[in-house]
C-alpha cells in the first residue's frame, strides 16, 4: 500500500467519523467532538493533497501552498473555502473560546462535502 493509498483510506474513515458526529444533536460536547474530528480530518485532507501532488511529479509545502496547487490542478474546486477551513483549524488549535468554537462548528458542518469531492478526484 502506498503512502497515498494509506492517507486516502484514513481520510475516508476520518470523514465518515466526522459525518457521524455531525448527525448528533448539537450539544456542547458534540460540538467539541465535531471540532476535534474536523481538525484531524483537515490534517489528513491536506496531507493527502500533498502526497497526490507529489505523485504527479509536482511539489507543495504546507497547507496554504498545497491548497493553492490543488486548485491550480483542479483537484479542489473552492480554494477560498479550503483556506477558510485552514484558518478555522488554526484558530481552534491555538485557543479555545466558546463563541469561536460555535463558528468553527458551523464551518465544520460543511467540510465532509469538500472531502467527498476530493476523494472522488484522488481515488
Amino acid at each position: 500500500m502506498t503512502k497515498l493509498d494509506n492517507l486516502i483510506k484514513n481520510l475516508k474513515k476520518a470523514n465518515q467519523r466526522l459525518k457521524e458526529i455531525i448527525e448528533l444533536k448539537a450539544t456542547r460536547i458534540n460540538k467539541d467532538a465535531t471540532i476535534q474530528r474536523f481538525e484531524f480530518t483537515f490534517e489528513l485532507g491536506w496531507k493527502a493533497i500533498q502526497e497526490y501532488i507529489k505523485d504527479q511529479g509536482l511539489e507543495c509545502f504546507g497547507p496554504n501552498n498545497c491548497i493553492r496547487e490543488a486548485a491550480r490542478i483542479k483537484l479542489i474546486d473552492n480554494p477560498e473555502q479550503w483556506i477558510s477551513f485552514l484558518k478555522a483549524r488554526n484558530l481552534i488549535a491555538h485557543t479555545y473560546n466558546e463563541k469561536m468554537a460555535d463558528k468553527i462548528y458551523k464551518k465544520a458542518l460543511k467540510f465532509p462535502k469538500e472531502i467527498d469531492s476530493l476523494l472522488k478526484k484522488i481515488s
